[in-house]
């Protein structure tokens, strides 16, 4: 994560003097040149030239080369122009207020286009300024953990200062490295207890501050609400310090990064607070849930051993009934430990579809038969063509996601109800629809009868809300969807679509065969 720094460099110094004075010299001796020329045309107050000359070379050098170039302005017009020519004797008095008419005003001149100079400077560099924290905030915004914080700051400042950077913070009462720019800066043994310093007194401390000035390094902590979250460390690559508006830049990035920081702590315990609370909520729903639905089978159950244990005399019909209650009893309680076995299974990522290529009619074959008992009353009917193909899935699973829809068909129709189940393939997906003829799904509650532990507002049926999440889930598993609507005419439809997006193995040839 990089932002452009490029408008974050330091102000270029000025030119040096030397270079100052020979530019002076230059733009004299042609303004020189120019002013014979225009002379030898007849063209009058070649003075003006001189002019000129002076705010060139204030716009291109410094304060003392423009000084320098108002003195040689004066020099070069007493020399080429003024009679006697070629000498700086001066024949007529009255060119002395020449002469200093135009040194005033090449003075003048000269430290206005400098100023102006200065002026431009400040504003393009305070532009500059604003747009690179506006990247630097912008980029921190963006920023997720710490990491990407520190690295995001001390990439602005190495690019702001042409410096090295490291970005510390504080883990197990001690400062860490956690990003630096370039990777292989470290701090050394007296920079780190310079670092460590900075970070217990929170201000800054190294080059250039007053404080601490023995270390190569400037220390500014980056703290918000009066604590030192972090430290920034920065080493010029030549002895250099910090101008005040390099400073200024930098306790800017140390401001951004403390409050990124900031933003970055308050969004991981909003995070953890809101876990905590779905993790309550979910540990609630299942513990309101399962008490009840293992409370109501056990209680079956231990009614109806008590009464056989206690009756030894009952009539064979109420014995068979109480038989069966209890198995019954028991077969629900067992569908509710193996969905929460599922679920939490599914959850956890403990579950690979572990496929073979079987056709469709076996795994609902083996739904039905095993929901035999649930869906007796009830007209199935179902609708698979001939030529439908192989198919790479689980059967163990998706018998078990079948199992699910057909259970909830049968718990929301009334008996003498009818439940459709069909197939097609579409292209490269497989579409399985399980249809009934029941109350239908309230508007809205499409997509929360996925949920776990929510359950239809229809009395008298039972269920902790398990088997349409965990159908979904091995859906997901294989790469499909699973969705529900509403059906024309009343009832509920659920469509499960599966890839298959490779080809069925072919049936291998019997021994001493070939093809023609």
């Amino acid at each position: 994560m990089a932002i452009d720094t490029t408008t974050q460099r330091p102000r270029p110094r000025a030119p040096r003097t030397r270079a100052g004075y020979l530019n002076a010299v230059a733009a004299m001796a042609a303004t020189t040149a120019v002013a014979t020329a225009a002379r030898a045309l007849g063209l009058p107050d070649v003075e003006m030239l001189f002019l000129l000359g002076v705010m060139i070379t204030a716009l291109s050098s410094g304060r003392r080369a423009a000084l320098l170039a108002a003195a040689l302005a004066v020099v070069s017009y007493d020399f080429f122009f003024v009679p006697p020519p070629y000498t700086l004797d001066i024949s007529d008095a009255r060119y002395l207020l020449t002469f200093a008419m135009l040194f005033g005003l090449s003075v003048v001149i000269g430290t206005l286009t400098l100023r102006l100079r200065e002026q431009r400077q400040a504003a393009v560099e305070r532009e500059r300024r604003t747009a690179a924290l506006y990247a630097l905030s912008r980029e921190l915004g963006a920023a997720l953990d710490e990491e990407s914080v520190a690295n995001v700051s001390v990439l602005a400042v190495a690019h702001a200062f042409e410096a090295e950077a490291v970005f510390l913070r504080a883990r197990g009462g001690e400062l860490a490295a956690i990003a630096a720019s370039p990777p292989a800066a470290v701090l050394g043994p007296s920079e780190r207890a310079l670092a460590q310093w900075v970070a217990e007194h929170g201000q800054a401390a190294g080059r250039g501050t007053g404080t601490l000035t023995g270390e190569e390094v400037l220390c500014t902590p980056v703290r918000a609400w009066g604590d030192a979250l972090a430290v920034l460390a920065v080493r010029t690559p030549e002895p250099r310090d910090l101008d005040l508006e390099q400073r200024g830049l930098l306790e800017a990035v140390a401001r951004q990064a403390a409050l990124a920081l900031d933003r970055v702590r308050l969004a991981a315990e909003a995070r953890q607070a809101e876990l905590r609370a779905r993790t309550e909520a979910l540990r609630s729903g299942l513990l309101s849930s399962v008490s009840h639905d293992l409370r109501t089978p056990l209680a079956v159950i231990t009614g109806a051993a008590s009464t056989l244990r206690a009756d030894l005399a009952l009539e064979p019909e109420t014995r068979r009934d109480l038989s069966d209650a209890i198995c019954e009893e028991a077969e629900r309680l067992e569908r509710l430990v193996a969905n929460l076995l599922d679920m939490t299974r599914l959850d956890a990522g403990a579950v690979e579809p572990r496929r073979e290529w079987v056709p469709l009619v076996e795994v609902l074959g083996g739904a039905l038969t095993r929901l035999d008992r649930r869906l007796a009353g009830r007209r199935v009917v179902t609708a698979l063509p001939d030529d439908l193909p192989l198919v790479s899935l689980d059967p163990v699973l998706v018998e078990q996601l079948l199992v699910n829809l057909l259970e909830n068909a049968a718990k929301y129709t009334p008996a003498g109800s009818t439940v459709e189940i069909g197939a097609r393939s579409e292209g490269d997906t497989l579409c399985v629809e399980v249809g009934d003829r029941g109350p239908g799904i309230p508007p809205g509650d499409e997509e929360r009868i996925f949920e776990r532990f929510h359950r239809g507002a229809h009395a008298g049926v039972r269920g902790v809300g398990l088997g349409l999440p965990i159908a979904r889930a091995i859906a997901q598993a294989h790469g499909g969807r699973l969705v529900a609507a509403n059906r024309p005419g009343g009832g509920a439809v659920f469509r499960l679509t599966l890839p298959m997006s490779s080809e069925p193995p072919r049936a291998a040839e019997p021994a001493g065969e070939s093809s023609a």
